[in-house]
């Protein structure tokens, strides 16, 4: 019996350092300064970029999806508040339907910057990168009528 009570003592202890330090997720290092979100309200990606991924959108996404499938309540739904490198690497790993996988990355953000403006999300002065490091920092925020 004391046994068993030691064993749920470690237990306990364990899992309070796991919560305690977040279980290795998202922790920072001391003195790290906190990762800075921006959202796509602000300008997440050219007007060119844009043009460049209806391109591609038209040419290797529009046979199996049309606009309306990526746009208002229907995208709202599924990628509202979340991190814009979710998007991108969903659509990278996923499209197109007949061979996942194959678009590079460059085409896969240029499209991405087309859905953003497809849901009416403003054109800023930088490119969308094609890096999910850096799409991380960038939050999927749609305007209210887009419920």
């Amino acid at each position: 019996m004391q046994r068993r009570g030691w064993t749920i003592a470690l237990a306990l202890c364990m899992l309070a350092g796991a919560s305690r330090d977040g279980a290795g997720q998202g922790t920072k290092k001391a003195g790290a300064p906190p990762a800075r979100t921006t959202l796509t309200a602000g300008g997440a990606y050219t007007s060119e970029q844009a043009s460049r991924g209806r391109y591609v959108y038209t040419g290797t996404c529009r046979n199996c999806h049309m606009p309306e499938s990526h746009t208002g309540a229907v995208f709202a739904k599924w990628w509202r508040g979340k991190q814009l490198s979710e998007l991108f690497a969903y659509v990278s790993q996923n499209m197109p339907k007949n061979d996942p996988g194959t678009l590079n990355p460059e085409d896969v953000a240029d499209v991405v910057a087309y859905l953003l403006k497809m849901n009416a999300m403003p054109a800023g002065k930088t490119e969308l990168p094609p890096d999910l490091g850096e799409l991380k920092k960038i939050r999927i925020e749609m305007r209210k009528a887009a419920r």
